[in-house]
């Protein structure tokens, strides 16, 4: 408001005066109102810097007209412009890699061309090498003729988010990398599982009785002859069943005689059967175990006890599938495969003329050696444990563990006996202990200069005692003392009887 005051007279002013004055107000109006615009603009401007450089966001706008480029101090920051430096285009794409150059064009085209806001990541190479990622949303704005005016967004730093995605690919490729690895080992650990533990008779993880196991397997599924080699009391019976059950017979029971148990006289009719008056007494037709195995698997254990008569039987039948009863001239067809055991070396026996050579080479199409319980120490505290497991059920008792001492014991022992002494150790220890934490006492071995001073009845005398103490005074059934020793029951009752070995007189003198 423009305004004149006069206090003595009335004072009339021209039209043109007025429109005078007029102008005058409305040029001082309009510099106080732009004055007044340009500090809000600024006041504004302050602002919305201090609100994007407190997030991080740097703005910047282009005029298209004039290639005027318009930028926040934030903008200077994250690109490391100096902060009087002129801008233009060139000197934003002068900053970004090689590699993302050609991208960061296109949107900008596409953005100035379609009007819709873009949004793209890209790489900057700052002045010391280092590098830096970027991330810009932009979007055109037009002139009131609807011409394009200029380009305006903003950019942020988000080098550390990528970093992090970077990491969590590598996280992520590390995770499958692991989960292919767990698939394999877990395969192989099925594989292994299977092996061990199929038949949960068998108890062992060393390497020795991984690699009897695995050729177990293998074997089983073929109608091979198996030839299974090993020390008293390594399992050779328990290696037998495992490769029946895993054949293609485990659904015919396995049929099982021990060559050793049986006199000569006998065992001809036992394997083969007998027709009736065959031989004195022969009162009626017998049925043999090469017949009862038909479609199944007949073990042959001890088979260096087979005697050289009925050796080239044998023979016959693993080359032609065919036998006659004794006392008959009919010829039987069976399909029996054949599994043997022997503790003896047959390659010596052959030498020594007691075994056939043609018959040794055709039961060791696929030999098996079980080592024995001292060449694989690494098992005793797992079998010592299932012995353990076992009895616990039997009588009525719970251990909870094995003490160091024991468990140093027996693996320290030679194991003559091997894993059937072994468990009868564990047995006589469980009968005795009263306790939560097992403890158990291995035999005691004699040296050779205490053994040469008693005669060879003294010897088999205390022999035959050491084992009647492990096995509780027990003679026959599972674990005892003719299953130790390996005689029948009565062959070693009639030996106890010579010997005067009798359950009152437990501790014998000298």
């Amino acid at each position: 408001m423009l305004t004149f005051a006069i206090t003595r007279e009335e004072r009339y002013w021209p039209e043109a005066v007025v429109k005078g004055f007029q102008l005058i107000a409305q040029v001082f109006a309009s510099a106080l109102a732009r004055k007044r615009a340009d500090e809000a603009l600024r006041e504004s401007e302050a602002r919305l810097s201090l609100a994007t450089s407190a997030a991080g966001v740097g703005l910047w706008g282009t005029e298209l007209d004039t290639g005027h480029i318009w930028v926040t101090m934030k903008t200077r920051e994250l690109y490391h412009f100096s902060p009087d430096e002129e801008l233009n285009h060139e000197s934003f794409l002068h900053v970004i890699h090689p590699e993302d150059c050609e991208r960061v064009k296109l949107a900008v085209q596409q953005a100035l061309q379609s009007g819709e806001p873009r949004m793209i990541d890209y790489r900057i190479v700052l002045p010391d090498g280092n590098i830096r990622w970027i991330i810009s949303r932009g979007q055109r704005y037009l002139k009131s003729t609807g011409e394009p005016d200029r380009l305006m967004g903003v950019s942020i730093d988000i080098t550390e988010g990528k970093r992090m995605e970077e990491r969590l690919r590598e996280n992520l490729r590390e995770i499958e990398n692991l989960k292919q690895r767990l698939e394999r080992e877990n395969m192989y650990l099925q594989e292994e599982v299977k092996l061990l533990f199929e038949h949960t008779e068998i108890v062992g993880r060393s390497v020795a009785m991984k690699r009897v196991l695995a050729q177990a397997e293998q074997v089983a599924r073929t109608n091979s002859t198996v030839l299974i080699l090993g020390e008293t009391g390594t399992g050779k019976e328990l290696l037998a069943r495992a490769i029946h059950k895993m054949s293609a017979r485990k659904d015919r029971p396995l049929v099982a005689v021990n060559c050793a148990a049986l006199p000569p006289t006998l065992i001809e009719s036992e394997l083969f059967g007998r027709e009736k008056g065959a031989y004195t007494g022969a009162m009626t037709q017998m049925i043999g175990r090469f017949e009862i195995a038909d479609g199944s698997t007949l073990f042959l254990d001890e088979i260096g006890e087979l005697p050289l008569e009925l050796q080239s039987k044998l023979l016959r039948f693993l080359e032609e599938g065919s036998f006659e009863r004794l006392g008959s001239t009919k010829t039987l067809n069976v399909d029996v495969r054949i599994i043997a055991s022997t503790n003896r070396d047959l390659e010596q026996e052959v030498k020594d003329g007691n075994f056939r050579k043609d018959l040794f080479y055709r039961l060791s199409v696929f030999p098996m050696v079980i080592p024995p319980l001292r060449e694989r120490l690494e098992d005793i505290p797992f079998m010592a444990w299932a012995f353990v497991r076992e009895f616990e059920k039997g009588m009525g008792k719970e251990i909870e563990t094995i003490t160091q001492k024991t468990m140093e014991a027996l693996q320290s022992y030679s194991w003559p006996g091997n894993v059937r002494e072994l468990r009868n150790v564990i047995e006589y220890a469980m009968i005795l202990n009263k306790g939560k934490a097992l403890v158990a006492h291995v035999p005691k071995l004699r040296s050779p200069e205490t053994d040469a001073t008693h005669n060879l009845e003294d010897i088999e005398r205390r022999h035959i005692v050491a084992v009647l103490e492990k096995t509780g005074w027990r003679l026959s059934g599972n674990g005892g003392a003719a299953e130790v020793l390996g005689p029948k029951r009565t062959t070693l009752y009639a030996k106890m009887e010579k010997l005067g070995i009798k359950r009152s007189n437990k501790v014998l003198s000298d």
